[in-house]
């Protein structure tokens, strides 16, 4: 299957009339919006969620409870907060950290490679810290949506050494 441009699917997105409930129900931000997604708040899609890695039964009930935690506390940040915890040395919070496929060591890189082959060549895929210990999740955000890719319970996806 061949990837679609992203400028042809934001034209393809354009053309779909959605209904007010609609728009409110994910968030979008159209041309005439006067929001930016960066003051959205993320919401979790699994849509492309690859379980082949890692599936949740894999998480220890503590385990899920922080994932859960997790979410609440992405929900309640903007997109440009999310943002902002990025850093080289300075990260904090949910640590965004933006990546190429080609640092990834681990078989990981094969079940991201599969979902940019799906959706398009332009996505972009980051990490972002559950806790600050070693659970994390991957994905690529859409508009306002987070979609998680991959769950990273032992942070293998970049193996240490």
């Amino acid at each position: 299957m061949k990837a679609l441009p992203k400028e042809k699917i934001k034209a393809d997105a354009a053309a779909v009339k959605l209904s007010l409930g609609e728009r409110k129900i994910f968030d979008l931000v159209s041309a005439d919006a006067d929001r930016e997604i960066t003051k959205k708040n993320p919401y979790v899609v699994l849509k492309y969620f690859q379980d082949s890695w890692e599936c949740f039964s894999a998480w220890e009930k503590d385990e899920l409870k922080q994932l859960s935690a997790f979410l609440r506390r992405l929900g309640s940040h903007t997109w440009q907060q999310v943002y902002e915890t990025a850093g080289k040395s300075g990260k904090h919070g949910l640590a965004y950290t933006k990546y190429e496929l080609s640092h990834i060591k681990s078989s990981a890189k094969e079940q991201l490679e599969k979902v940019k082959k799906l959706i398009s060549e332009d996505i972009d895929f980051f990490e972002l810290r559950v806790d600050q210990n070693k659970l994390r999740v991957h994905g690529f955000q859409s508009q306002a949506a987070f979609f998680l890719v991959l769950l990273d319970r032992e942070h293998s996806v970049f193996p240490m050494g």
